[in-house]
Formats: C-alpha cells, structure tokens, sequence
C-alpha cells in the first residue's frame, strides 16, 4: 500500500453547519454519517477525491471524553485533544488541490454563501507553483484552494536562485 494521508479529523462546533459548508461550498460529497463512541459523537465523511474528510461533532466533547474513558482511553484522549501524548499547536490551515473547473465553482459558490475570500494570491504549493485561494470554514479553520497549471510549475534549486520565489510569495524574510 503506498503512504498517504489516511484522513484529516476535523472537530466542528455545529456539525448541519459545517456540513452545509463542506457540501454546498466545497463540493465535497458526505459518504457516510453515524454517530460513534456510544453515541456520544456524531460522524460525517466526505470524499474528497481519493482522500477522505471527517467531521466530529459533540454538544459537549469535555463530557463525552469522560464518558469514554472507561470505554478507550486512546479514541476518547485523541477527541478530547489531551492524554500520553503532548499536544502542541493546532492546526494552521486545510488546503485542497482542485481543477480549474472546480476552483472556480467553489469561489462562486462560496461568493454565493456569503463566505470572505480574505487572500489570493500564487505561491508554492505541494505540487508546485499555483494559484490560491483562502477563506474560513464556519469554525474559523482557514481552507486553501489551490490550482495548478497543466502541468504545474516544479520549482528547484535554480527556481529560488531566480527571485521567482520572492515573485511567488515564498522565501519572504
């Protein structure tokens, strides 16, 4: 099996809301919903791609975590954020490689929703040089849309040498 990531986790505050977002906005279609951990949280899964996106959802994830500890102190640790490993930091932003097509649907659709594009701009991205979008989800997790030529930019060595990194946003002082 080649190495991947598996899914991204996100803890949401108002799971119709953010459901809302990930599908009308995004374009992402949900593939599953249950509820887990005895009920405790609720689950929804999109696809992305070949990629998977999760939402959890609790009204109280403090009192779900005690709950579950007598159930699995590693799934109730790993919602509650806290446990043998030390947690640092947090996530800084969620980025998706799109199609042309597709990037720009999800800023009209985002225009449509009432949703702030607070940056745009070309950068370096995973798969070279693109163009990106940024705006927030309803929990104020910041979402990157990036588009890439056909086919992308491949920056190298020589690419930071030029000054095109500087152009590009990158390699700022």
């Amino acid at each position: 099996m080649k190495k991947m990531i598996e899914h991204v986790a996100l803890r949401v505050t108002d799971l119709e809301r953010s459901v809302t977002f990930y599908r009308d906005v995004m374009g992402f279609k949900p593939v599953g919903r249950r509820p887990i951990a005895g009920g405790k949280i609720d689950q929804v899964v999109f696809r992305v791609g070949e990629d998977v996106l999760v939402l959890f959802y609790s009204p109280d994830f403090e009192k779900a975590d005690e709950d579950l500890r007598h159930d699995s102190r590693q799934i109730s640790d790993f919602l509650a954020g806290r446990g043998d490993r030390k947690w640092r930091g947090g996530m800084d932003h969620i980025a998706f490689s799109l199609s042309d097509e597709e990037y720009g649907a999800v800023i009209e659709r985002a225009k449509e929703h009432g949703v702030h594009i607070h940056r745009q701009d070309k950068n370096l991205g995973a798969f070279g040089v693109g163009y990106a979008t940024y705006f927030y989800d309803p929990d104020n997790i910041e979402v990157e849309i990036k588009r890439y030529d056909d086919p992308p930019e491949q920056p190298g060595p020589e690419w930071y040498a030029s000054g095109k990194a500087m152009e590009a946003g990158q390699g700022k002082p």
